[in-house]
């Protein structure tokens, strides 16, 4: 009888140990989730691993049909639930192990999300001594073991924090230091032209659905910077586009280095809702993108409305 009890605990200790090892990790719980309509870092950190994955997809922070076929077809191929939707069971078999000296868009997607936390880094794929600096300050920021390996723990805290989720950022609060500083620009230029409150709230909308409020230097084709401006419309050059002055000044219509119409020179646009107004000065895919952000971009003025003008 003794043998068989012990026999009996010996086998459940296995069965215990064995359910513990195949369990899903108690990190993946934070990923975030991301469906058909999410939009910011996120997505396009998304889009990064999906394409590093060998799913090809475009990297514009707009979860579309182009981005759900990709997931659906990861997940098929990973022996997920094909549903298109991303959430901590498909992250966790997307992110890869990274350490300084990898390249690849898996390496771009860490790099957006290191933006995202507030660094000004290159999105190229190249993890060098800049992203490695980047990754450690992270860590070191976030309690966690500085060794400049991305591995999922680092992963987790970057995706699930720093509004960029699947709605990157719904109060002041949830932004990053980047993200405000952007706001500051955006706002101060706004002052210097003369702009009513209402056009920061307008542009600060608009920027927050084009680029998260995230200076960035890619986007959809030519598309870079706060507003997602193309140099192959006229907005200026990539240089031009990527000072956050110039291009606030370009959105609001008061910029010398392009003719392109902006905010001050859609005749009513004070009585128009925030999304019309924006979508007339972007003419953008998605017209009705702006409006979601209206609250956030109110909040942002409220926090930040005696910023300086910058001339």
């Amino acid at each position: 009888m003794r043998r068989v009890l012990l026999l009996l605990t010996v086998l459940t200790g296995l069965l215990a140990s064995l359910l513990v090892s195949t369990a899903a990790p108690s990190w993946a719980a934070s990923y975030p989730t991301l469906r058909n309509g999410s939009s910011g870092a996120n997505v396009t950190s998304l889009q990064h691993l999906v394409t590093s994955r060998g799913f090809t997809t475009a990297a514009d922070g707009a979860f579309g049909s182009g981005t759900q076929q990709a997931v659906t077809a990861f997940q098929q191929s990973a022996g997920l639930t094909a549903d298109g939707v991303a959430g901590p069971a498909t992250f966790a078999q997307l992110v890869r192990t990274l350490r300084q000296g990898d390249t690849g868009p898996a390496v771009q997607a860490l790099q957006v999300q290191l933006n995202k936390h507030g660094s000004s880094l290159a999105t190229d794929g190249d993890f060098g001594p800049g992203t490695d600096a980047a990754v450690r300050g992270f860590q070191s920021a976030n309690g966690l073991g500085v060794d400049g390996v991305v591995g999922p723990a680092t992963w987790t805290t970057l995706l699930g924090t720093g509004g960029g989720g699947s709605v990157p950022g719904t109060t002041y609060a949830s932004l990053s230091d980047a993200q405000k500083a952007s706001s500051r620009t955006i706002i101060g230029v706004g002052k210097a032209a003369g702009v009513p409150e209402y056009g920061w709230v307008i542009a600060l909308a608009t920027a927050m659905q084009e680029s998260t409020l995230v200076n960035i230097d890619y986007g959809d084709r030519d598309s870079v910077g706060l507003f997602q401006q193309r140099p192959s419309q006229g907005w200026g050059t990539v240089a031009q586009i990527q000072d956050a002055r110039l291009a606030s000044q370009a959105f609001y219509g008061v910029a010398a280095h392009t003719a392109n119409p902006g905010l001050l020179d859609i005749s009513g646009w004070q009585s128009l809702s925030v999304t019309v107004a924006a979508q007339r000065v972007q003419r953008s895919c998605c017209p009705d993108a702006y409006a979601k952000w209206e609250s956030l971009a109110r909040d942002i003025v409220a926090h930040e409305g005696g910023a300086p003008a910058v001339p």
